[in-house]
């Protein structure tokens, strides 16, 4: 566990993952009490009782925060500027940066599915020294196809 703390494009890799197809794109929820909340552009007063309606890739691909917010960039979120984009990625019900507590309304798995992925990306370089991919659109979201794999030699 220790290495893969030590490998920051692999790391920033997953982020960018889920920061372009959120596991969960749509929540929703009911104000429990008043309050405002902004966007760039303007103010919204929330009343208690209220529905929301949340569809994360509106954040994790906004252009103003994200440049090349369309694009994967597998270093994205490498280096000191890269990390306090972390705080941008809305992918669990709340921000990367942020623990789930009983509380916040975090996923409770947020934090074993980034480590699944991390250990998945890790098997996948190690067992292989070059793979080809198709990424294509689906109705589910991106759809993702390895087309060739080259055994690593040993």
């Amino acid at each position: 566990m220790g290495a893969m703390e030590r490998m920051p494009l692999m790391k920033s890799t997953v982020y960018e993952a889920l920061r372009i197809e959120p596991p969960v794109p749509s929540q929703y929820a009911k104000a429990k009490q008043d309050f405002i909340i902004e966007s760039h552009d303007a103010a919204f007063r929330i009343k208690e009782g209220e529905i929301l309606y949340g569809f994360q890739p509106f954040a994790t691909k906004d252009p103003r925060i994200f440049d090349r917010s369309e694009e994967f960039l597998a270093d994205r979120f490498v280096g000191e500027n890269g990390e306090k984009l972390l705080k941008n990625v809305v992918w669990s019900n709340g921000p990367e940066t942020e623990r789930s507590t009983i509380n916040n309304k975090q996923c409770a798995g947020k934090d074993f599915v980034v480590l699944v992925s991390r250990l998945l990306l890790v098997e996948l370089f190690l067992r292989y020294d070059s793979f080809d991919i198709e990424v294509a659109a689906s109705p589910l979201g991106a759809s993702v196809t390895l087309t060739s794999l080259k055994r690593a030699s040993f």
